[in-house]
């Protein structure tokens, strides 16, 4: 079936296309008389306008960009589902783009997202500068970074307290009495794994132990356990903290070391799994061999044998508050810098003392 155009239904209704526009768009008085019969002529067509052409007239497409790097990871899920309950209150509609942490894929999503004229975007960006981005902001797009930094961006940025998460849950581990503490990050580029890796690193020097290199890893977050038969990790692949391909490999070598962490911090909670099956697979236990603190909490987390101890960051408020900020921005309504939502360290049964 061919589209209605706006000319069919003023053919139908016996008016100009810039009566129908008028109607639709609420730009100037129209008899109603006149008003009853473009509508009727729109229902019997069943018309549908086009919301970019009504943009181009109201200055409006109520709709807004979410650009998150995962879908697949709760973190996000949950994120997405605060932004677009907020954002839908207003009125506006979500487009939801998924780039798996790609340059390339957030940067085709971007353009997509400027031709769609959308009224204001949230992102949660790889961490490498785009050019794209900035024109949108130039072009007075309101823009609100989610979760991470993005570097030469000046955009309001809602993220947690990431750096506080990251020193009370290694502080924690020292009390307990551990001094040999890993920590297995994320993508360098992110800003979080960066500000969870200063929050280790104070921790460890505020207890006078110094970061040992060897303990500090990296890994894609994006690997899942159903890969471990897909991947073969590269030779020497701690050197220089390189980026492996999983935590499952990362934590192999961890335990390959001579002096192997009696404890360890993982910064990613997509990581996590791969963390344990990887202690499976060694026969070691937790927490009686290796203590395990994870960054953020998921609704899985208490179910693990033993329940893992986690930093827990407020994921929905987190997209709620994004998207508040966002209408805001659209609105014209002045907007303070925000604080970084507060953390909290939940304590299960995934950490005790170390065993020697």
């Amino acid at each position: 079936m061919a589209r209605v155009r706006i000319q069919d239904v003023a053919e139908r209704a016996g008016v100009s296309t810039a009566t129908v526009s008028h109607v639709i768009n609420e730009t100037r008085f129209v008899r109603e008389e006149t008003r009853l019969k473009v509508l009727t002529a729109i229902e019997e067509l069943q018309y549908q306008p086009s919301a970019i052409a009504r943009g181009l007239v109201t200055n409006s497409t109520q709709t807004i960009g979410l650009v998150i790097s995962d879908i697949a990871n709760p973190f996000f899920t949950a994120v997405a589902r605060g932004v677009e309950d907020e954002i839908n209150q207003y009125g506006y509609h979500t487009i939801f783009c998924n780039t798996d942490e790609a340059p390339q894929r957030e940067d085709e999503y971007l353009r997509l997202l400027f031709a769609r004229q959308i009224d204001g975007l949230v992102i949660a960006p790889t961490g490498v500068p785009s050019e794209r981005l900035n024109r949108m902001a130039a072009a007075e797009i309101p823009i609100v970074l989610l979760d991470r930094q993005m570097p030469g961006l000046d955009a309001p940025l809602v993220n947690v307290d990431n750096k506080h998460g990251a020193y009370e849950a290694t502080r924690y581990l020292i009390e307990l009495g551990h001094r040999r503490i890993a920590v297995l990050m994320g993508l360098e580029t992110i800003s979080t794994q960066l500000d969870r890796f200063n929050g280790y690193k104070q921790a460890m020097d505020d207890a006078g132990l110094g970061v040992d290199d060897s303990l500090v890893v990296h890994a894609d977050p994006r690997f899942s356990t159903n890969q471990l038969n897909q991947v073969v990790p590269p030779p020497n692949f701690l050197t220089n903290n390189q980026m492996t391909p999983a935590a499952f490999y990362a934590l192999q070598a961890l335990l390959d070391l001579k002096d192997r962490p009696s404890a360890i911090f993982v910064a990613n909670n997509q990581m996590t799994l791969g963390t344990l099956h990887a202690l499976k697979q060694r026969g070691l236990c937790c927490p009686d061999d290796i203590s395990l603190i994870s960054f953020d909490d998921h609704d899985w987390a208490p179910l693990f044998s033993p329940p893992l101890t986690v930093v827990r960051q407020p994921t929905y408020e987190l997209g709620k508050t994004a998207a508040s900020l966002l209408i805001k921005l659209m609105t014209q309504q002045p907007v303070e810098p925000l604080a970084p939502l507060p953390v909290e360290l939940v304590v299960r049964q995934s950490c005790t003392r170390p065993a020697r």
